[in-house]
């Protein structure tokens, strides 16, 4: 699916589909396959690209079974409901989707064409059997490659999605402005990030510079930073709404003390969840940013 949509990630022209790989009609670029899945990067990956994708690939080898943890559905709602998917803006892309492709999978399930990528190999692969597990196959790709270069047709997708993508990123603007190429005129796009330190509560400075560190975030973000670097690229913003606040953390350290709170839809983790959403609107205390765009 959407081979009729990709683009060679060098020069942009139309990808010939052939058993063991892609090649570009224009440039003669030849891309991959791995496990049937392909591989749509540029040459060599940049130092902090390589780290990224060492890192997620020890990560994701290990995924095998698909499951909807209640933290990745309220993800999922709340993606869906902001930019729409299951309400006419099909198609939908998640960058960065990760090896559990859930946000993709659970698209598919109701019927939207969804694509998934990520710079991992090992968790796009894990993502591509999972979707083909649940029976969702037909509708729902993955593909390797850079958020700085994805392989899309301009004006592809009628909503996205890029939840903690461009903190990883030596330079978040390409990034963004492929969001913005890929998605046509008027489609919205989710994107989430860390919060500005001096929004985050003190105490858990130490723990998060660490967190940084281990896992390889360049940069947080308040909302006039993110938005600027939006606009730039032609995104307007639609609106923002915080998250993580100190109820989420009450959350985390509950569920590892109470199993039963690890339950899909346990009542009492929906609860404090329902806390966390109506703080929305609370910069101070929260760890995540999350805003709407939509392209001009």
């Amino acid at each position: 699916m959407f081979l009729d949509r990709l683009s060679c990630p060098r020069c942009g022209s139309p990808l010939g589909d052939a058993a063991e790989s892609l090649t570009c009609s224009q440039c003669g670029a030849a891309y991959a396959k791995v496990g049937g899945v392909p591989v749509l990067t540029t040459g060599s990956l940049d130092k902090q690209q390589e780290f990224q994708r060492r890192y997620f690939d020890a990560e994701f080898a290990g995924y095998r079974v698909y499951r909807l943890e209640n933290w990745r559905l309220s993800f999922i709602e709340r993606i869906f409901n902001a930019v729409g998917v299951l309400e006419g803006r099909a198609p939908y892309l998640d960058i960065g989707v990760g090896g559990s492709g859930a946000t993709v999978i659970e698209a598919a399930r109701f019927g939207v064409d969804a694509v998934g990528c990520d710079l991992s190999v090992e968790g796009i692969l894990a993502a591509s059997r999972m979707a083909s597990d649940q029976g969702v196959d037909e509708r729902a790709s993955f593909y390797v490659c850079a958020a700085e270069s994805l392989p899309f047709q301009d004006d592809t997708f009628a909503s996205a999605s890029a939840v903690a993508v461009l903190e990883h990123l030596d330079d978040d603007a390409p990034a963004i402005a492929e969001i913005a190429r890929v998605l046509r005129p008027g489609g919205r796009v989710w994107i989430t990030v860390p919060h500005a330190y001096r929004y985050i509560p003190p105490a858990i400075w130490p723990l998060y510079l660490w967190h940084d560190r281990r896992i390889g975030h360049k940069r947080h973000y308040d909302e006039g930073r993110l938005v600027q670097a939006c606009a730039r690229a032609g995104l307007r913003h639609v609106g923002t709404h915080y998250s993580g606040h100190p109820v989420k953390i009450l959350q985390l350290a509950a569920s590892v003390i109470l199993p039963a709170l690890r339950r899909t839809r346990s009542p009492l983790w929906w609860r404090l969840e329902q806390l966390d959403r109506r703080a929305g609107a609370r910069k101070f205390g929260a760890l995540q940013l999350n805003a709407v765009f939509a392209r001009a």
